[in-house]
């Protein structure tokens, strides 16, 4: 009976050590959380503007027209790239865009989308140095939804922030 019982209390240690060092220590969650970027709806209309040519950081969409690529920079705007060069390629000028998604280009015309507005931009005039906005169709577009989501949270929607401000970007922020 002695060596059953040392037999069966060495298995119990086996075992205590085999469960134990297999138990994981628990680490804090860690998870992202998208903070909107608020502006006055009344300062969108003069928020476009020409800039000297900045780092592309996250490209979304890429567009070639004669000797240019058009790089869209999500939330932020438009890059030039003046491609005449392909081997050398020169990046010449950035377009701020606030709440910039989406583009299209059209003959001599690029389409952005400003947060909630449809603007039209003449790209001879930038080939100049200049910046002319055609034209601006107001509303158009719905508020930004953050990258993660589907719908604007409800602690963002238009009752929870000061009032005559809109979306034009979100901001990651990791939380544990």
């Amino acid at each position: 009976m002695n060596r059953n019982y040392i037999f069966s209390a060495l298995l119990a240690m086996l075992t205590l050590v085999l469960v134990t060092g297999c138990i994981r220590r628990a680490q804090p969650m860690v998870y992202t959380e998208y903070t909107p970027i608020l502006v006055a709806k009344s300062t969108l209309a003069n928020s476009i503007k020409l800039q000297p040519a900045i780092n592309i950081e996250e490209t979304a969409k890429i567009y070639h027209k004669d000797q240019h690529i058009f790089i869209s920079e999500q939330f932020k705007g438009v890059h030039i790239i003046d491609n005449t060069n392909p081997s050398k390629p020169v990046n010449k000028a950035f377009i701020s865009v606030l709440g910039c998604v989406d583009m299209a280009i059209k003959n001599d015309v690029l389409y952005v989308d400003n947060a909630i507005d449809l603007v039209a931009i003449d790209l001879n005039e930038i080939k100049n140095g200049n910046l002319k906005v055609l034209k601006r169709i107001v509303d158009v577009f719905p508020e930004v939804a953050p990258p993660d989501a589907g719908a604007i949270p409800e602690k963002f929607n238009e009752k929870n922030r000061p009032e005559g401000t809109i979306i034009v970007g979100w901001k990651k922020e990791d939380k544990s």
